[in-house]
């Protein structure tokens, strides 16, 4: 099937006749401008306040990570079995279910 041009407009007209503004677009075309407004609720100040602070904090605790190495390196450094499988079902979980 090939629509032709003329067929296209005469749809377009269709529809641009049955389509009824609403009073949010009619204002606009009156020349009668809303103004926007943002509010914020104070859960989401708190919320952008606490991201800020994670932002400004280091990602790596450099003492945790020095005695780590330390411990690793003297050979002082053990995990017992069943807490490395209980983290691992934790994440797997976690993982899940995020």
């Amino acid at each position: 099937m090939i629509i032709s041009k003329s067929q296209v407009q005469h749809i377009l007209k269709t529809y641009a006749r049955d389509y009824k503004l609403n009073p949010t677009e009619s204002m606009r075309t009156q020349g009668v401008a809303k103004k926007d407004e943002l509010m914020i609720s104070d859960a989401s100040r708190l919320k952008q306040k606490a991201m800020q602070a994670v932002k400004q904090t280091d990602d790596i605790r450099m003492e945790k990570v020095t005695s780590l190495q330390h411990r690793i390196s003297t050979g002082t450094y053990t995990l017992a079995d069943d807490e490395v499988a209980e983290k691992i079902i934790q994440r797997a979980i976690v993982d899940k279910f995020a």
